[in-house]
């Protein structure tokens, strides 16, 4: 019998709370606490410049969400990203290419980065985490050689445009980012595609006795958010005009932190696209809000890292199985 009772009904508000609803009760009290400290937080001006800068780290999430939520983990994000971002660079900087042929070098780049750590992680079955610390250093190595440590700046206006042409009011990219946020949520929700990732990620032996190719399902994950992560590197190039090799590194931690506080499980098979949203813009916020406080950089890394610290412990928490007490009547028969 279903218990309709308003006690009943508050448990299970609190019990989703506690589940999926943590990153908005955390994206409430942040506009609170940074718009009392600050009456620039709330500004116009202030939200349009958070909305806008964050377009980039946006995409970049949508690409951690499938390797997540697959069961998998990808700390070479920020190197992709810097060689991605590099390759761009020195194609319009240092060649007479056309500069629109960026997007399918980078694409296809991204994506080549992405299934080498796949291929790795399924075939020879090592753990993700492992996999991509090692190829986040190999990245890195042809970033610093391919550069040879140089920066590139100047990009054509044309490149630029993506970031440059308004419509109502708004860049392009950001569009790009809501386009790339939708067709994200449709993949993993409404196909089949998405269904596998989400088996894969909560069980893969299970997923593979099931008749899922598991292998290929992370292989795939894996190519996928190589691919996202180079469109966010492109997006990232045309705001900021300038690449090198340190450029990219750092998202990684952003997009992992997001992530855990957005309700993507670190043991894969569970998440969900808008929480993730929600938890890039929580990022952006304790980012933009220290800065209008006036904290240094040095100061914001040790904030971010606690963040880190807490977000995987709560999910840690949560991931727990509850214990199961079983009482055992005996029936005695009577003689």
């Amino acid at each position: 019998m279903q218990d309709n009772s308003f006690g009943s009904k508050l448990k299970a508000a609190g019990s989703y709370l506690y589940r999926e609803g943590t990153v908005y009760i955390i994206l409430v009290v942040l506009v609170i606490f940074f718009s009392i400290f600050n009456s620039r937080f709330l500004s116009a001006r202030n939200i349009y410049n958070l909305v806008t800068q964050s377009t980039y780290i946006v995409i970049t999430g949508m690409g951690i969400c499938f390797v997540m939520i697959g069961g998998g983990i990808d700390l070479s994000v920020g190197y992709q990203m810097a060689v991605v971002g590099c390759v761009a660079g020195i194609i319009m900087c240092e060649t007479n290419m056309p500069w629109w042929i960026v997007w399918p070098i980078g694409i296809v780049l991204g994506f080549l980065m992405g299934t080498l750590n796949g291929l790795i992680a399924s075939k020879l079955h090592l753990f993700p985490l492992i996999v991509t610390i090692a190829t986040s250093e190999v990245f890195k190595g042809i970033a610093y050689t391919i550069t040879s440590s140089k920066s590139y700046s100047g990009m054509p206006d044309a490149f630029r445009a993506l970031y440059k042409t308004k419509l109502f009011g708004l860049p392009l990219d950001v569009y790009l980012a809501v386009i790339v946020v939708v067709v994200t949520w449709v993949i993993l929700n409404k196909t089949h595609f998405g269904r596998d990732i989400l088996a894969v990620g909560g069980n893969k032996e299970c997923a593979r006795l099931s008749g899922i190719r598991a292998d290929l399902i992370q292989t795939l994950c894996f190519s996928l958010t190589g691919a996202i992560f180079a469109i966010a590197t492109l997006d990232m190039l045309s705001q900021q005009n300038m690449t090198s090799a340190t450029t990219g590194p750092g998202t990684e931690i952003t997009c992992l932190t997001a992530a855990i506080i957005g309700g993507i499980s670190m043991m894969g098979g569970k998440g969900n696209v808008v929480g993730m949203v929600a938890g890039i813009f929580v990022m952006q916020m304790i980012s933009n809000g220290m800065q209008l406080a006036g904290w240094g950089s040095y100061t914001q890394y040790t904030v971010k890292g606690i963040i880190l610290l807490l977000a995987i412990s709560f999910d840690a928490i949560k991931s727990r199985p509850k214990a199961v007490v079983r009482v055992h009547k005996e029936e005695k028969k009577e003689a």
